[in-house]
């Protein structure tokens, strides 16, 4: 049979023999050492994006990831890593090694888009979940393996980061000061331009309206200062045109040819196709003209869109729909109570390297702005006359939980949740879900890296070698599905909690319909044990609670 876990990656994807029926590497698209072309998926804007991402580049991709090796200190990853040209020499590199978009694009992960009430309300949500990303990137964790190898970093980010990095190496290491470059016309900046950082990375800037904007966009931002000005002169005001002009930085990687002459008065394909591959950890989505200019009560109508796009895939539904929720609620938080949350951009990019680490949910801090609070209450003035420093250092359990005067982002969803018109049921289930971050946090319950990194080091197959043997994948598998199934107990990674079947649920008494309204019974949630009996044996009914919708801010 067949089965499907919610994990980022298969840990033996790319090792030879991982498909089935087998394919042989190196095909005309992606010429890759370790991945057949057979495993992209066919529509033709996934293989055209795989070979022009080559292509623009003047070679294959190189991602490059630390082994994890008990025994010896790891030797740091440099600009001038031999390029190997065979698996057996891949595998002789002190760390893991890759070399096709698949191996990035190919990853799982978890994103949520939000609808807000207007373009001004947008771009000051985008604004305050910037720092945000980093934090919740460690939170969810998942990602320790790569191409049969165990690494020694957690996450997909850089490995997605480099799987689609079209840079030339002009663009990636500028050109030597003694050399003049013509470059090529057809490219943005000619191709010679350097740029810093791959399309799919952290953001570069921040796009509100307030003072704060310009106080803390401290990062360089490659761009053609001729698009800003015609931005300006359109009515765009200037910290939101630098931003639009920062992507055209990138050239598309994929034109349809029945797409190329279009009217861009009214349809915005041109737009889209560059905005949709400048991947970042936040995009800011205007609405499609037709559909915006919809009544908010149409049901056609799209508004100003915030998509939070750094979380890792989680093994359960529990785990997925708690940090899902938990982007909504605290988007809500910040817009009910004006939160004021930003920090320096280049703290906001040094947050995302140090997120990225093994562990760093737990044994790492990260910059966060200890004066959220909007005006001049009681918390913002305990700050002020505290030795805090405006921006400080702190774990992400002291970010969610609180750290002195700071009053921390879990109890200030928790005062957003008193206040506002939720059902009980909502709000129940809402505190369990916080409840279950700030365990993650404070490394009560473990991140999926880290499980699943223990897993394979205490498999009985392991030869400590630091290679993810075939027989722990195949266990490790089949447990991520019996725990993401509910047929396994797994306290370790999610606490007390238990996923319910549906041919488990107990149909609800007529009281208890009746007390709770209209909520019925849903699968996907999962709620504290009473006892410790296994999964889905003796649970008791759980009943529907949906994500809170308002008309201020939805969920897509």
């Amino acid at each position: 049979g067949e089965i499907a876990p919610t994990v980022t990656s298969m840990p033996l994807f790319g090792v030879q023999g991982f498909c089935e029926p087998h394919q042989e590497p190196n095909g005309p698209v992606a010429e890759s050492l370790f991945v057949p072309d057979e495993v992209i998926f066919p529509h033709p804007r996934f293989p055209t994006l795989t070979k022009n991402i080559r292509l623009r580049r003047g070679s294959r991709v190189e991602i490059r990831r630390p082994r994890f090796e008990a025994t010896k200190a790891l030797s740091k990853l440099g600009k001038e890593d031999p390029i190997p040209t065979s698996q057996a020499e891949a595998d002789a590199l002190d760390h893991v090694y890759a070399d096709a978009m698949a191996f990035g694009m190919g990853n799982c992960c978890l994103q949520v888009t939000m609808q807000a009430s207007s373009l001004s309300e947008s771009r000051y949500l985008y604004d305050q979940l910037a720092p945000l990303t980093s934090i919740m990137l460690a939170l969810t964790a998942a990602t320790p393996f790569m191409r049969g190898w165990i690494c020694d970093d957690d996450t997909r980010w850089g490995q997605l980061a480099q799987s689609v990095d079209d840079r030339t190496p002009f663009e990636r290491s500028g050109a030597p000061s003694d050399v003049t470059v013509d470059g090529d016309e057809r490219l943005a900046g000619r191709g010679v331009q350097p740029l810093p950082k791959s399309r799919y990375d952290s953001i570069d800037c921040y796009i509100g309206e307030g003072p704060e904007v310009a106080e803390n966009n401290d990062l360089p931002l490659v761009l053609d200062e001729r698009h800003v000005a015609r931005l300006i002169e359109g009515g765009v005001d200037e910290a939101l045109a630098r931003h639009i002009a920062h992507l055209f930085a990138r050239d598309p990687l994929v034109l349809f040819g029945d797409r190329l002459h279009l009217d861009d008065e009214h349809d915005i394909d041109h737009w889209e196709n560059l905005q949709s591959t400048n991947w970042q950890t936040l995009r800011w989505k205007p609405p499609p003209p037709h559909k915006g200019s919809l009544s908010s009560s149409d049901d056609g109508h799209i508004g100003w869109r915030v998509e939070f796009r750094s979380m890792e895939v989680q093994i359960t539904d529990f785990e997925n729909a708690a940090f899902s929720s938990f982007i909504v609620l605290l988007s809500r938080t910040i817009l009910e109570s004006k939160l004021n949350l930003y920090i320096p951009m280049s703290k906001v990019e040094r947050n995302m390297k140090v997120a990225q680490g093994r562990e760093a949910c737990t044994s790492e801090r990260f910059w966060f702005r200890t004066n959220i609070s909007a005006g001049e209450g009681a918390e913002a003035e305990q700050i002020a006359t505290s030795d805090m420093e405006p921006v400080a250092l702190m774990t992400v359990s002291e970010i969610l939980m609180g750290k002195g005067p700071f009053p921390g982002l879990i109890p200030l969803c928790h005062r957003h949740l008193e206040a506002a018109d939720y059902e009980p049921a909502t709000r129940k289930l809402l505190r369990e879900y916080l409840a279950f971050i700030a365990r993650r946090a404070e490394g009560k319950v473990l991140t999926a890296a880290t499980w699943m990194r223990s897993f394979v080091l205490n498999h009985e197959a392991y030869q400590q070698d630091g290679r993810v043997p075939p027989a722990a994948a195949h266990d490790l598998m089949i447990a991520a599905a019996e725990i993401g199934e509910g047929q396994r107990p797994c306290p370790e990674l999610v606490g007390d909690v238990v996923r319910l079947l549906p041919c488990e649920f107990p149909t609800p008494t007529e009281t208890e319909v009746a007390a709770q309204g209209a909520a019925v019974a849903q699968p996907w949630l999962l709620r504290p044990r009473a006892g410790t009996f296994p999964c889905c044996s003796q649970a008791a009914g759980v009943n529907k609670t949906e994500v809170p919708s308002s008309d201020r801010l939805m969920i897509a």
